[in-house]
């Protein structure tokens, strides 16, 4: 018999699921299940009364102690989540701290892994670029717009349409080409039920072209990066469905475009000046960069594979040899420290 521990660190709806899983016999043959739950209503309604399953709560009161009996057994596996959901986390702490042989961490989207330090690093770039799991609304309600004109975001949505995908367009180029590409989308969209945010300079005579657009629900300004950190924490916590942003070739922008990498949208859509986009994919990526340097260089086609190799090696060996480079320096600064002490003496 393996004795499992099934830890209340994600909805209690996800929990429950997989505790039916679980007593099921597809992960684990002959088990012994226990649950720790915390001790609140929507957890009980949903936790309590599993057939072939115990469930231990938490003490009331808000103490999040480990219960004393759980501290004196003794666990072939922990089970928890790590679906990107920030109350559990004193329980994710908790399922930490119990003993156990093994602990599977299940992610969301039907992914587990064994708990390891290269596992945990793998998950941790996994959880940067996907903030949560696709199937996160599945088991969490979501949340209501926090905007005066919420009957109108209701009533925009007819029956039988799909959820609203909230999409955040970057001004990465130049107006003009901003306007084009709303257009594009308007004739061929990308997207089923989209709703468009703008993230722009604050430049008035951008704003005013910009500002009343039919296809824009919201547009938020920066000036230029001044409080990027900041833009960067709030835009990250709308959890966008997709970016949009531009690249164009126009030096001026080059700052902003690295948002589009650090946001965590699933999908990143990127257009050219000439209005044609792509999906971001690494293959597409090397594309769009033999491109562009091809048209710098003036290279012809056949020679854009050797002329990308070149682009992408010699940043990688500058990058390598800077910490060589400033011990150099650091060595010389010794040595003409001390040919000076030695002079002064």
């Amino acid at each position: 018999m393996r004795r499992i521990l099934l830890v209340e660190t994600a909805s209690p709806k996800r929990v429950r699921d997989k505790a039916e899983e679980i007593l099921r016999g597809d992960l684990y043959c002959n088990p012994d299940l226990t649950i720790l739950g915390r001790n609140d209503p929507p957890s009980l309604l949903e936790l309590d009364g599993i057939a072939g399953a115990c469930l231990i709560t938490l003490p009331s009161g808000g103490n999040d102690k480990i219960p004393d009996e759980l501290k004196r057994r003794s666990f072939d596996v922990v089970y928890a989540f790590w679906s990107g959901e920030k109350q559990y986390r004193k329980m994710k702490l908790n399922a930490l701290r119990i003993r156990a042989r093994y602990r599977d961490i299940d992610i969301g989207d039907g992914h587990v892994f064994r708990l390891s330090l290269t596992s945990f690093m793998r998950f941790l770039a996994i959880r940067w670029k996907h903030p949560r799991p696709t199937d996160h609304y599945d088991f969490v309600a979501r949340p209501v717009p926090e905007t005066s004109d919420i009957s109108n975001a209701l009533s925009s949505r007819r029956p039988g349409q799909p959820p609203r995908e909230r999409i955040l367009v970057i001004q990465s180029a130049e107006p003009r080409h901003l306007l084009k590409t709303l257009d594009r989308l308007k004739e061929q969209p990308l997207f089923r039920n989209p709703r468009y945010t703008l993230f722009c300079r604050d430049n008035p005579e951008a704003l005013s072209r910009l500002k009343g657009h039919p296809m824009l629900s919201e547009i938020i300004v920066h000036s230029e990066m001044s409080g990027a950190v900041r833009h960067l924490r709030r835009l990250r916590k709308e959890r966008f469905d997709a970016v949009v942003a531009f690249f164009t070739g126009d030096p001026s922008y080059w700052k902003i475009k690295y948002f589009l990498f650090l946001l965590g949208a699933r999908h990143k859509v990127i257009y050219n000046e000439n209005g044609d986009c792509f999906f971001f994919s690494w293959k597409a990526w090397v594309s769009h960069l033999s491109y562009r340097l091809s048209q710098r260089d003036g290279q012809e086609t056949e020679r854009r594979p050797a002329a990308l190799s070149r682009a992408l090696v010699v940043p990688m060996i500058k990058l390598l040899l800077l910490p060589f480079r400033f011990l150099w320096l650091l060595v010389v600064w010794v040595r003409l420290r001390s040919s000076g002490l030695r002079t002064s003496d």
